[in-house]
């Protein structure tokens, strides 16, 4: 009989090599996809967590279960290349120099005392990855949770209670990544300027109201007719490193529309447009309205993942690790939390159709009062952290 292993991915409140980065890129906008199908449509998740401790996963793993590892998360079969883009990528990603932005990615394994795991595992986890192992007796499944608990806490973490006693019923191991963002806006939105406005479906039927954020300024936008949206990118800081790019679909265009065309449509281009616009137009003043939002999920990601080819590893009878553990072991879930703060200082983690086609003499206004897609991107991989779509209001 197999051992359960059991995996759980926590992240934190997000408030306010080139071609490894691209791997990142894609499975996220998939991931997202797939997710929104399990919660509604309204989500906020972190590809990036969820991505960099998969990694670690899929090096532990052997056969179809490596191989299908390989083909979701877009990992190149060579264990060098996998470390190795891992670390540039991580380098990168979460170096954030600028002023006003603070983001940091923690892994960790709880063991239960007596689950013998293979050094060059424990070695690629700890060297290669940055993850912190903690011996726990699981069977003082209270005691057990009290203590890794408070071990993420010390790690500065912004998150309290992650694991609870139950996650430690039948598990021998637990892997957990936790990572926070929080970021000032660039050009914040004055608290005055703040009411209480409706938003809509995308057929313009009221569906609740949001306390709706309002300012003019100088910002990066694009009406891009290939992805039927106005998008708008808002920077933190001051080094247009990180920035949140928001995709806010035509008029009776719904979401699900806008984010099939992802298919024809890379960020890449999308960030491209932005630059070639502020080139051809200039900088220039913009309306822009946002809601304030507070998006918290937690997801069994198990399905999104079986969308996306991965089946083995999560059976009793096709799970293999062999890298890992000379004991029998499968994944029994792999659950994601995430939370995303949005308000007039910046994110804590994170009218007719023809107007959209008309030209730029005037004012151009972006109001976000209908469903839209968010990112939370480091700029220079166009690596996405956090990422959602808004789709529920309510007053936050």
């Amino acid at each position: 009989m197999k051992c359960l292993i059991f995996f759980i991915f926590t992240v934190a409140t997000c408030r306010a090599d080139v071609e490894f980065s691209g791997r990142v890129r894609n499975f996220s906008l998939e991931l997202l996809h797939y997710t929104q199908l399990e919660t509604d449509g309204h989500v906020v998740i972190s590809p990036f967590g969820i991505w960099s401790l998969m990694t670690g996963v899929a090096l532990g793993a052997t056969g179809n279960s490596r191989a299908q590892l390989e083909r979701a998360f877009l990992l190149p079969g060579n264990q060098i290349s996998i470390i190795n883009g891992y670390q540039n990528l991580t380098k990168t990603v979460l170096d954030p120099r600028t002023p006003g932005v603070q983001l940091a990615s923690k892994n960790f394994v709880f063991k239960d005392k007596g689950f013998h795991v293979f050094p060059a595992f424990k070695k690629t986890l700890t060297t290669d990855f940055g993850a912190k192992i903690v011996q726990l007796d699981f069977k003082d499944s209270t005691s057990a949770a009290r203590i890794a608990n408070t071990a993420i806490e010390d790690s500065g973490a912004t998150v309290s209670n992650v694991l609870r006693s139950e996650d430690f019923g039948t598990a021998r191991m637990i892997l957990t990544n936790v990572i926070s963002f929080k970021g000032l806006w660039s050009s914040p939105f004055n608290v005055s300027d703040t009411n209480i406005e409706s938003f809509y479906d995308e057929n313009k039927n009221e569906i609740g109201k949001v306390k709706m954020m309002y300012q003019r300024a100088m910002l990066p936008y694009s009406n891009i007719q290939e992805l039927s949206a106005l998008v708008m990118e808002l920077p933190y800081g001051n080094d247009n490193k990180y920035s949140m790019l928001i995709i806010l679909p035509y008029p009776k265009i719904n979401v699900t529309e806008v984010y099939k065309k992802f298919s024809t449509v890379t960020l890449k281009d999308i960030f491209e447009r932005l630059d070639s616009d502020v080139k051809e137009y200039g900088l220039e003043d913009v309306d822009v309205k946002l809601p304030r939002f507070k998006i918290s999920t937690n997801v069994v990601l198990n399905k999104p993942l079986n969308s996306m080819g991965v089946f083995d590893i999560f059976s009793s009878k096709l799970a293999s690790f062999e890298k890992i553990t000379s004991e029998e072991i499968f994944i029994s879930a792999i659950v994601h939390k995430a939370d995303i703060e949005v308000t007039e200082s910046g994110t804590v983690a994170s009218a007719d159709t023809s107007a959209y086609f008309a030209d730029r003499i005037s004012t151009p206004a972006f109001e976000a009062n209908r469903p839209f897609i968010y990112f939370v991107m480091e700029k220079m991989t166009t690596t996405i952290i956090f990422s959602g779509i808004y789709s529920k209001p309510s007053v936050f």
